[in-house]
């Protein structure tokens, strides 16, 4: 029998070596289910390597501390160093074995972090977003900007702003990469894209698609692929691809229920299932759709159009972030709720629906929490939050008022839910709010004092762009 040889041999070691499980998720953990788990044993008992294995969160934006947890650190700060995408080195402000507390830098990109000491050098499993955050609104036939620092909350209107471009209230997609808007009168939509960088708009496609009349309000699916557009007076939903990359829309199709009313806000469940629109005048019902996840073709729910009880002056419509609550703010001083059935998209009344609002409520923004929402309201100028009940969807009487401005039209959130905006009409300016973490109470900032914008301004429109 002829023997192995020396060369076999190690190379038959070293081979049960990469792929032993232990060892495995080392040489191979982007492939490796529990490649993690295994990783952080295999790093404390044998590997001298440092190693990141989590973040404090995946998302940030530059100047906020994070944490990165792993092992085989340096407990002086000195002898760390840690690289964003990019190439940028960030701050790092404490250190111990298995811990690293860094500051964000200027720069940095998003995508994996580098730790680097003497022990050797190595790649977080995960990546890290990083964002820029701004705010947009159309005023005239200007756009203004303005950077939103989400450590202090500060907005400075950006170099150049106001600058030329008519973009009509433009909403942004998900990814802030692309904006749209349409208008009264017209039966098209037209697309924008950000720079990324900066947070300019510029004009994409000034006929990106083609709608029934009066394309005014918009909604995004949850996934990105899909936007939806509700025509005003002809009732109908203008239903569109979305191409992430290019920004592009292709239409699927209109659609539309028999209803004897306009069409005014819109919006999607956050489960991406659903999508409702409030009918303003005639019998002001809510309609219902279902959404092919596949294609974004909608189709009627069984029981739809929904009735809102008589209620008039159907405006805003927002859901919660657990899919399961719908509410419709009528400027007849009311907000009807709705119970959404997970299986057929039908609605049924929330006990205790309607609830009052405040007087002339017209406008609302749902919190990312599900926990809450913030109405708007033009006679009496005010902001008030409403709270949800997480057992059956009723909602609090409005509290936590703040009256300011004298013609409240528009109110919106960041992203996270941290800071809001609010459009005063009547004096051409607009307020800024803070939202309190654990109450969600809102605040005014900028000592209570509003921005001047150039023109009567639209609703700001906060946007995050990963870079």
């Amino acid at each position: 029998m002829r023997k192995p040889s020396l060369l076999t041999i190690i190379l038959f070691s070293f081979t049960s070596c990469v792929y032993h499980p232990l060892w495995r998720p080392y040489f191979f953990p982007e492939n490796d289910s529990v490649s993690k788990l295994n990783l952080q044993i295999a790093s404390i008992f044998f590997l001298i390597q440092p190693r990141i294995f989590s973040f404090s969160k995946n998302s940030g934006v530059e100047g906020e501390t994070i944490l990165l947890e792993g092992v085989n650190f340096s407990e002086q700060v000195s002898e760390n160093r840690v690289f964003f995408s990019g190439s940028i080195e960030a701050t790092i402000n404490e250190a111990s074995t298995t811990r690293l507390s860094v500051q964000v830098p200027l720069g940095a990109k998003s995508g994996a972090v580098t730790i680097q000491n003497k022990q050797g050098v190595t790649q977080s499993f995960e990546t890290f977003t990083v964002y820029r955050y701004f705010v947009s609104f159309s005023a005239g036939t200007n756009t203004e900007l303005y950077t939103l620092n989400m450590n202090t909350g500060a907005i400075i209107q950006a170099t150049g702003s106001p600058y030329p471009l008519i973009s009509n209230s433009a909403k942004f997609s998900n990814n802030g990469r692309f904006a749209f808007s349409g208008g009264f009168g017209i039966t098209n939509i037209s697309s924008y894209m950000v720079n990324p960088t900066e947070g300019f708009l510029s004009s994409l496609n000034t006929n990106a698609g083609t709608t029934a009349l009066d394309p005014i309000f918009f909604a995004f699916h949850p996934s990105n692929n899909f936007f939806y557009a509700s025509t005003h007076s002809s009732a109908t939903i203008g239903a569109f691809v979305l191409d992430q990359n290019t920004g592009m829309l292709t239409k699927i199709n209109d659609f539309s229920q028999p209803c004897s009313c306009t069409l005014n806000h819109l919006a999607i469940t956050p489960n991406g299932k659903f999508l409702y629109v409030n009918g303003n005048g005639g019998a002001e019902p809510i309609i219902g759709y279902s959404i092919d996840q596949t294609t974004g073709a909608l189709s009627n729910l069984a029981n739809s159009p929904f009735t809102a009880g008589n209620t008039t002056n159907m405006e805003a419509l927002i859901i919660d972030s657990s899919s399961q609550y719908l509410y419709s703010v009528a400027g007849t001083n009311l907000i009807i709720g709705k119970q959404i059935d997970p299986i057929t998209g039908n609605l049924t009344a929330i006990p205790g629906s309607p609830f009052p609002g405040t007087a002339g409520n017209f406008r609302a923004v749902m919190h990312p929490s599900g926990k809450y929402f913030y109405t708007v309201n033009i006679a009496g100028a005010n902001l008030a939050k409403h709270d949800i009940s997480p057992i059956d969807g009723s909602i609090s009487a409005p509290n936590s008022i703040l009256t300011f401005g004298s013609n409240l039209q528009f109110v919106t959130l960041d992203p996270t839910g941290t800071y809001g905006f609010v459009s005063n009409i009547a004096g051409n300016n607009f307020y800024q709010f803070k939202v309190n973490a654990d109450t969600g109470v809102p605040s005014l900032m900028n000592s209570g004092n509003p921005y001047p914008a150039s023109a009567t301004p639209s609703g700001p429109e906060p946007y995050r762009v990963a870079q």
